[in-house]
């Protein structure tokens, strides 16, 4: 089987879909070897094309010499590298001798490429844009109304991350329920109890961690209703703070505003951007991790943070219930009050604490990139 890539998405590899398409390209050279394999670039919207080609010998995607090389450049700058690279191997004809051969193109941004000669997949993670529109930049949600509905259409198959977004999917566009197919993001092998006390010195001393707290990892942004975490830190005994790690995004210039009202200035820790390899030892050293998000595709950081046996306090809502299991404490998102409770519930519990370790284990457990990657390479053979 010849499959070609949306690479565009390993140019972003520091965000959830860049890991996302990282860790199954990873997991389906490994799989399935004897495949072919092309990353697929489509600057200008498709008018051109660049496909390269990769190999088992190359089974890390994030270092693949003559595609990813563009990485060291910041997003912004990447299109005339982009355009020249394509237009090259356009005009010469290799990008059309390479699509030619393709039985199937997986585009993990929703975005397909169409042809009579294969069949197009596309991934779709959420329906943030048409729950929470004002929480997503406005250029952004005007093309997702104007573009998903064509791309749903066209798609053979369209991979939801969860039932809640089939669900969405159907709600929202009238798809026939049959061309959804549900396959679950995985937890990486990488995340799992950190125990080592020099690792967690020295993660700790580089974020300038507290000894005892609550973690947030994520975006700051009004859907991740971190305000509602901050609110509820105020609650928090003085043995514990609230620590936030991830950057601030669109409208979040409340929270700077908001801690200062609350004045809980020296119990919030703002981490910024934390490395990948810090980050089990980071869930690790929390007392209990939260994220009553109003709204998510999936929500990977709860099995992140319960692969490491760090208690979990997440939302009922959306698709947090699916990846929770019965292995968090569930909330009303929207009440400040129930997010407190969970939270110094998990603080002043041990047997809860523990029975929510053990339980959190048990859940993440069941979620893997190579099991994801089985279900993803036999949908595009049966497609």
């Amino acid at each position: 089987m010849v499959i070609a890539i949306d690479g565009l998405y390993l140019l972003m590899a520091k965000t959830g879909l860049g890991r996302y398409v990282e860790s199954l390209l990873r997991e389906f050279l490994m799989a399935a070897p004897d495949n072919k394999y092309y990353l697929y670039d489509g600057p200008l919207d498709n008018a051109i094309y660049r496909l390269q080609q990769i190999g088992s010998d190359r089974s890390d995607p994030a270092t693949l010499a003559g595609f990813t090389d563009l990485s060291r450049f910041a997003i912004p700058t990447l299109t005339a590298k982009r355009i020249l690279a394509a237009l090259g191997d356009y005009l010469t004809g290799r990008s059309q001798r390479a699509l030619n051969e393709v039985d199937v193109f997986w585009g993990p941004g929703f975005k397909g490429v169409y042809r009579a000669s294969f069949k197009s997949v596309i991934t779709v993670a959420d329906m943030a844009h048409e729950y929470y529109p004002q929480s997503i930049p406005r250029a952004l949600a005007g093309f997702l109304r104007h573009r998903l509905p064509r791309e749903l259409k066209r798609a053979d198959l369209i991979i939801a991350i969860s039932q809640n977004t089939k669900a969405d999917i159907i709600r929202f566009h009238n798809i026939d329920a049959s061309k959804i197919q549900v396959i679950y993001p995985g937890v990486g092998a990488e995340f799992s109890p950190v125990t080592d006390a020099m690792t967690l010195d020295l993660v700790s001393r580089r974020y300038g961690l507290p000894q005892h707290y609550i973690l947030y990892v994520g975006a700051v942004q009004p859907r991740k209703n971190v305000e509602s975490i901050i609110m509820a830190s105020a609650s928090l005994p003085q043995t514990h703070k609230l620590v936030i790690a991830g950057g601030v995004q669109w409208k979040s210039s409340t929270i700077g505003a908001l801690i200062a009202r609350l004045g809980v200035q020296d119990r919030v820790v703002f981490t910024g951007y934390v490395q990948d390899c810090d980050l089990p030892a980071l869930y690790s050293m929390a007392t209990a991790f939260v994220m009553p998000s109003l709204y998510e595709g999936f929500g990977l950081p709860i099995l992140e943070a319960m692969a490491c046996a760090t208690p979990v306090v997440t939302s009922n809502t959306s698709s947090l219930p699916e990846a929770a299991g019965p292995a968090a404490i569930l909330i009303n998102p929207k009440s400040v009050q129930e997010l407190s409770h969970a939270i110094n519930d998990i603080i002043h519990n041990k047997d809860l604490q523990h029975e929510l370790k053990q339980r959190s284990l048990a859940q993440a457990a069941l979620f893997s990139w190579p099991n994801s990657a089985r279900q993803m390479l036999k949908a595009f053979a049966a497609v």
